[in-house]
């Protein structure tokens, strides 16, 4: 049976864990984003080459857009794993110190 202190190593080893975890999905997940808003922005300008001086001025405000859009909707989604995260830390020591003032 592991001793307090193991618990509470593997316990902050968990939610380390978890940090990482939610960090590197955060990264991935704007990456994604950057590739995706790149993607969009690359074939708005071949399509605006194709078409008409207004066409391509309006294929390139609307690509610009739609990247600034995936941008912050991924932003935001990072944030919040970041935070949900973040959040389960304070109620993860509570659990541990009480377990531990429950076992003196």
């Amino acid at each position: 049976m592991p001793t307090i202190i193991e618990r509470i190593a593997a316990a902050e080893a968990d939610a380390e864990a978890l940090r990482r975890n939610a960090q590197e999905t955060a990264r991935n997940a704007l990456a994604a984003a950057e590739d995706e808003a790149a993607a969009s922005l690359k074939i708005a300008r071949e399509e605006a080459k194709a078409g008409l001086a207004l066409a391509a001025a309006m294929a390139e405000k609307e690509a610009s857009g739609e990247a600034e859009r995936l941008l912050v909707k991924s932003a935001e989604e990072a944030e919040a794993l970041i935070t949900g995260a973040s959040a389960r830390l304070p109620e993860a020591e509570e659990a541990i110190v009480n377990y531990i003032l429950k076992e003196f």
